[in-house]
């Protein structure tokens, strides 16, 4: 099994919905849009996993087009995040990937293939086990 990789979320308790988040050596600020209570200073929890998915696919793609030589140039995902609750999931993520450079149509079809093969969209994709425990 894999070391697990911790990430925190503080709350410094002086209100609002700011959490100091800490990930590896990034430190940032997730919070909520004004009108759900929060002061807009940085990105949501559901647009913090899209962020991850995106990142994900884009590495994943940028890994194998450089396993295998290909010329790719700049590489772009899009990751729109959906609720619709007469949908099983609830939760969706609609994907756009977009790749630069002299590919061949074959090349292109297979870093789109790849692109799902990401660890988190496989991970999202299978669900997880979250579990809670008072520290």
């Amino acid at each position: 099994m894999a070391e697990a990789q911790i990430v925190t979320a503080d709350d410094p308790g002086k209100g609002g919905l700011q959490m100091m988040v800490a990930a590896g050596p990034a430190r940032i600020v997730a919070d909520q849009p004004l009108e759900a209570g929060g002061l807009d200073l940085g990105p949501t929890p559901h647009q913090l996993v899209s962020a991850g998915l995106a990142s994900c696919v884009a590495q994943t793609v940028r890994l194998y087009a450089n396993q295998k030589g290909w010329p790719l140039g700049h590489v772009q995902v899009s990751v729109a995040h959906q609720k619709d609750e007469a949908q099983t999931p609830a939760d969706g993520f609609i994907v756009t990937v977009k790749l630069e450079g002299p590919l061949s149509a074959e090349q292109t079809e297979r870093l789109m293939q790849i692109a799902d093969r990401c660890p988190i969209h496989r991970m999202l994709a299978a669900g997880a086990r979250v579990t809670t425990a008072a520290a």
